[in-house]
């Protein structure tokens, strides 16, 4: 029998113990701190999941389908983390194979990249097991504050979704990290979370022109001021100089929004006062 072997069965019959005797949510709350005394502090986060059987994000590498987990237990002595069998279900899933998990909050997320240990189906069981990293947190989900520009602005950006001719819409908002945009009608048969754009374009202003590939983070239609889809991307490959560019465009920006709110500000109140 291989280590992995070995470590795999031990390993899952520890979960399976682990799962049977992990108070509900209805469980008495001294039940519930006993058993959070026993848990790091760097993986409380994960135990309020596995206590309220919180549903995960999952993604596979690099694609774009979105997959759904729960954890079924926190092997801490192993240095594993046990997943439930992922759903929908997936047939080529294999040990080394990187996952990706998330969970949003209140406008933050967790997020947890790790590669895959061992396979339940493998050993006639159910659920995987991946490496469990050595700090969890939440962090903002935005990592670049945003300059919002809204409905009329005058910048016009161009995305193309795969196998579709280019759709362009109005600019809402840009940061360093992404874009929202808004473009008239309904794109919603032609989008899908995490999907990629290849094309991504817009001019900012005379000297700075962005120009790359990203990755669609939400989309929702919408009614006013007209009836238009509203999409956030994320930028994929967009080159330091430009981003560099970008960052200094959008505090300058800010600067001269803060200082013409103030002007206006000013003059109002002598108006008052005259």
């Amino acid at each position: 029998m291989s280590f992995l072997d070995k470590l795999f069965k031990k390993g899952f019959r520890k979960s399976a113990s682990t799962i049977s005797s992990a108070p509900s949510v209805s469980a008495a709350d001294k039940d519930g701190l006993s058993l959070a005394s026993s848990i790091p502090d760097q993986y409380l986060p994960l135990w309020e999941l596995q206590k309220q059987r919180q549903l995960l994000e999952v993604k596979i590498s690099d694609a774009s389908r979105v997959y759904q987990s729960m954890i079924l237990a926190i092997d801490i002595e192993r240095g594993l983390l046990w997943l439930d069998d992922l759903f929908p279900q997936q047939h080529v899933l294999d040990e080394g194979d990187e996952i990706t998990l998330r969970h949003h909050r209140n406008g933050e997320q967790l997020v947890i990249r790790a590669p895959i240990v061992a396979m339940g189906s493998t050993y006639g069981a159910s659920g995987i097991a991946i490496l469990l990293p050595e700090f969890v947190y939440y962090a903002p989900r935005r990592n670049a504050p945003r300059f919002s520009i809204g409905h009329q602005s005058p910048l016009s950006v161009k995305i193309r979704t795969l196998g579709q001719e280019p759709s362009f819409g109005t600019l809402q908002d840009i940061s360093t990290g992404g874009l929202r945009l808004l473009v008239a009608g309904n794109m919603l048969p032609y989008l899908r979370h995490g999907a990629l754009l290849p094309l991504c374009e817009v001019d900012v202003s005379e000297d700075l022109h962005i120009r790359c590939r990203a990755r669609i983070c939400a989309f929702r239609m919408g009614r006013s001021p007209y009836r238009h889809t509203q999409i956030s991307v994320e930028f994929i490959d967009l080159d330091d100089e430009t981003r560099s560019n970008l960052a200094q465009f959008l505090r300058e920006s800010q600067l001269t929004h803060t200082h013409s709110q103030y002007n206006n500000s000013q003059a109002n109140r002598a108006y008052a006062a005259a």
